[in-house]
Formats: C-alpha cells, sequence, structure tokens
C-alpha cells in the first residue's frame, strides 16, 4: 500500500469515528445529567467572574480562574458525567437544533419547580 492510500485509510477512519461520536443518541437521562452540571456552572462562572476580573494582578486572576475551573469539573461529575460526556453533549448541542430544544425544556421544567 502506498503511503498516501494509508494517510487516506487513516484519515478515513478517524473521520468514520468523530462522525459516530457526533451523532451518538443522547438519552433523557444523560440529558438532565447536563442540565444539572450545566446551572451548577453557570452559578460558579457568576460567583467567579467578579472575582477574576477584581484580582489584583494576572498571577491572582489565573489562580481564581484555576479554582473556578477546578469546581465546574467537579460541578459535573457530580451531575454524573465525566468532563469528556459533558463536552461531547455539549457539542452536539451546537449542531442538533432538536437536542438543543430537549436541553432547555428541562432547563424550563426544572426553573419552574424551583
Amino acid at each position: 500500500m502506498k503511503p498516501t492510500a494509508i494517510y487516506s485509510a487513516a484519515l478515513a477512519l478517524a473521520l468514520a469515528v468523530s462522525s459516530a461520536f457526533a451523532e451518538t443518541a443522547v438519552s433523557d437521562a444523560q440529558l438532565k445529567k447536563f442540565a444539572d452540571a450545566y446551572r451548577s456552572i453557570v452559578t460558579l462562572s457568576q460567583e467567579y467572574a467578579p472575582k477574576i476580573k477584581s484580582a489584583a494582578d494576572a498571577a491572582a486572576a489565573e489562580a481564581i480562574n484555576v479554582e473556578a475551573q477546578t469546581k465546574m469539573v467537579a460541578a459535573v461529575q457530580s451531575a454524573g458525567l465525566s468532563k469528556e460526556e459533558y463536552q461531547g453533549i455539549a457539542t452536539q448541542l451546537r449542531n442538533d437544533p432538536a437536542l438543543l430544544q430537549r436541553v432547555n425544556d428541562i432547563l424550563k421544567s426544572a426553573a419552574a419547580t424551583q
């Protein structure tokens, strides 16, 4: 097999794998976990944004940002998803309006019960 053919085959395989991942169905349970994590992340973002903005210097801002990121990852895991699962669903939401609507419905439903 020529090197070009090998590269083409590898590229085709990589594209097939990434396409298969991108088209993975997301269950209602996963979307609920995603929505729970999303709400926590929004809350943390609102809490930490002013702290980062008012940090004394860039090093302090970076330390606060690292703390916020750590708490966000913990929030995702606490909701029952891995960071990769959360990011995968977030990526799918960008390309799937129906999936985005399902998440919005979950978020609205949760807000109505609070």
